[in-house]
């Protein structure tokens, strides 16, 4: 076991955004500052979050290494750092309970997956017996889902059998070829995009905790490819594809045989990146747009479906970039996302709707009391505005 230890409380602070745009006027946001880069940080990796608004992310410090660490805006903790690790994976997942799973580099020399529950870490899979480990998600049970290679053999592992040991569910000795990054929901049903052998395709699968295989869609139809999927706990996945013939592409849900379209390019929008999707069928993806310009939004109109976009100012820095995972949306709508701005400052931030179905948490992991002290500064900072996605 690694023991980790808890980091300082760095500050407290949460941020109205006025949109500089006129046509989104009516929006107001409440954002909230995780961490920024400064004496501590010297650059971030992608964010997820959990229901309770927790976020996680990987960071390079600014006195040199780097670590995985959680924070709500009241407080950050470390999951983990260069005490016994000398560097980690670009995404980690956070589950409702705190726990952790994270790909890291162990001062050893092995790659491995790791969770982290309760201040401790163990170790899920080592890497002396698995390689080309990709980074792991995690569920509420700490079931863990990843790609890697055993005996030449690649895979999506998990331990969802047994809740200890990994077994695949999906893997080159049948009819894949390669795999994308899975995504898991708290029942144990995996999502994973892959390619078939013998130029058969590619197509978008799910195997539930009973180990039954589902096609969720493929190319034998109006898609040409397809990228790795989001999850949700009602079985719904969200994915972004490209048309036959590249004849565009779009951002789409699936559910029992039924696809539907959020957004595609045939009107502002150019492309798309890493839609999420949260257990509501609410839907958040990165949008580029024709012309110019990009930014985080919620539907297919880029006005009033724009939660953040270059050019908006946030915590007095004007954004110039912004990204989210498949890992960024919460029940109660809260959105985790990177963001750089003008100055050349970068940093982690959640933004938090006007309406939720039920109050984000005031503490994170080992740092409740302290956490629960900051929370009596931070009432009444919200900020109170029109929505129209939930």
């Amino acid at each position: 076991m690694i023991k980790t230890g808890l980091i300082a409380i760095v500050f407290s602070i949460s941020t109205i955004l006025t949109l500089t745009n006129e046509a989104n006027k009516a929006f107001g946001f409440t954002f909230t500052k995780i961490a920024d880069t400064n004496e501590i940080y010297s650059s971030f990796k992608f964010p997820a979050i959990n229901q309770v608004g927790n976020v996680v992310f990987t960071a390079d410090l600014a006195s040199g290494g780097n670590g995985i660490f959680a924070g709500n805006g009241l407080g950050l903790i470390t999951i983990a750092d260069n005490t016994g690790f000398n560097s980690f994976g670009q995404f980690a997942g956070i589950n409702d309970n705190g726990a952790v799973a994270f790909k890291a580099n162990a001062n050893t020399g092995e790659t491995g997956v790791f969770i982290y529950r309760d201040g401790l870490v163990r170790q899920v899979a080592q890497g002396t017996n698995y390689f080309s480990i990709s980074d792991p998600v995690i569920n509420n049970n700490d079931n863990v889902a990843f790609n890697a290679t055993i005996n030449g053999v690649s895979g999506i592992f998990t331990n969802i059998s047994s809740g200890t040991s990994l077994s695949p569910i999906a893997d080159t000795s049948s009819v894949y070829s390669n795999f994308d990054r899975p995504s898991i929901n708290q029942f144990g049903t995996v999502a994973f995009s892959a390619s078939l052998k013998n130029g058969g395709g590619r197509g978008i699968y799910t195997v539930n905790r009973n180990g039954t295989t589902n096609t969720v869609v493929d190319t034998s139809g109006d898609f040409d490819f397809l990228f790795n999927p989001a999850i949700n706990n009602t079985g719904v996945v969200a994915f972004k594809a490209v048309l036959d013939a590249l004849a565009g592409e779009g951002i789409y849900t699936a559910s029992n045989g039924v696809i539907n379209k959020i957004v595609d390019n045939t009107d502002r929008f150019d492309f798309f990146d890493n839609p999420t999707i949260n257990d509501k069928g609410n839907v958040a993806f990165k949008g580029v747009l024709k012309g110019g310009g990009l930014g985080i939004y919620t539907g297919a109109n880029p006005d009033s479906d724009k939660v953040i976009a270059v050019g908006d100012s946030l915590f007095g820095g004007i954004v110039t970039d912004l990204y989210i995972s498949n890992q960024s949306l919460n029940n109660n709508n809260q959105l985790a996302f990177y963001a750089k701005f003008d100055n050349g400052t970068t940093g982690i931030f959640r933004a938090d709707p006007d309406i939720q179905s039920s109050s984000p948490s005031t503490s994170i992991p080992e740092a409740s009391s302290v956490l629960g002290i900051l929370a009596l500064s931070a009432l009444g900072m919200g900020v109170r505005r029109r929505q129209n996605w939930y």
